[in-house]
């Protein structure tokens, strides 16, 4: 579980209202599916009641708000939707790109579909709209639903800028994970369930998987805000993951890391110490 402190009640009040907004200029009926007369809002403090075992992943984001709604055509019948506001593009980003299997641009930003369930992200909001079982009439009008929040949502947002510094040979796109609280890191490879890279609020890293000729092995690159905090999380690693080494075997695969300037880069689950040395050197 990750523990969050559950603040700026302001803020998700703002955000709440914002996403009611949206609900409340979407198209009363999409097909023969009817919008509800009122949607149903939760903040940082409710949240749990609605995704119970699943907040802790918003909260992590920077979660304020949500809102969620259901059209209907009968009895067991519906298409639900989630509207939540993450506060910035960077938690928006985030928290789409966490569970996504695929990339795909239909909606918004980036979006994903798949068994009935279409998400996408714009700008601060994320968006769930989930049409199941799924039929084609269904996932025509979860696709008209979403487009028509996405045309409300005026702004684009940019990612996180550290998805430049991803090379891009053998990079598997939709694996891409950015994030800044630390129980996030063991996503690909498990190394500590402490913190030894010092990740939090002031802090982007990204996590991404690679193949390359039957090579498989994880990019983890954290920017820090001054070059000091890189310096002592590059101590903290090599002394607590890597046994003191700039390189080290862990079980039968590698890690290792290196600094240049503010980011710290790291490799694991590689196979051979020659490929972590050759991964680093590829990195700005």
């Amino acid at each position: 579980m990750i523990a969050l402190s559950l603040t700026e009640t302001g803020a998700s009040a703002l955000a709440a209202g914002a996403s009611v907004e949206f609900a409340a200029k979407l198209p009363a009926q999409v097909g023969e599916w009817k919008k509800p007369p009122k949607p149903v809002v939760y903040d940082r403090e409710t949240l749990f009641d609605y995704i119970d075992g699943g907040a802790e992943l918003y909260l992590a984001f920077g979660f304020q708000g949500a809102t969620t709604f259901e059209y209907t055509a009968g009895k067991d019948d519906e298409i639900k939707v989630d509207i939540f506001d993450m506060g910035s593009p960077r938690g928006a980003f985030g928290v789409f790109a966490h569970g996504r299997e695929s990339v795909a641009a239909e909606v918004g930003q980036g979006s994903e579909y798949g068994g009935g369930l279409l998400t996408f992200w714009k700008h601060r909001w994320f968006v769930s709209v989930l049409g199941y079982p799924e039929t084609e009439a269904k996932r025509k009008a979860s696709y008209r639903i979403a487009r028509a929040i996405a045309a409300l949502i005026p702004e684009n947002g940019s990612p996180p800028a550290i998805l430049g510094a991803l090379p891009r040979p053998g990079l598997i796109e939709a694996s891409v994970r950015t994030f800044y609280h630390h129980l996030l890191q063991n996503d690909y490879a498990s190394f500590s369930h402490d913190n030894p890279l010092g990740i939090g609020e002031q802090t982007d890293a990204v996590l991404a998987r690679y193949v390359r000729q039957d090579e498989r092995h994880v990019l983890l690159l954290v920017d820090y805000p001054a070059e000091s905090d890189a310096k002592k999380a590059q101590r903290s690693f090599a002394r607590s993951v890597l046994g003191g080494a700039v390189a080290a075997k862990k079980g039968d695969r590698w890690a290792g890391l290196r600094r240049s300037g503010k980011r710290i880069i790291i490799v694991l689950d590689a196979q051979s110490r020659q490929v972590v040395n050759q991964v680093l050197a590829e990195v700005p």
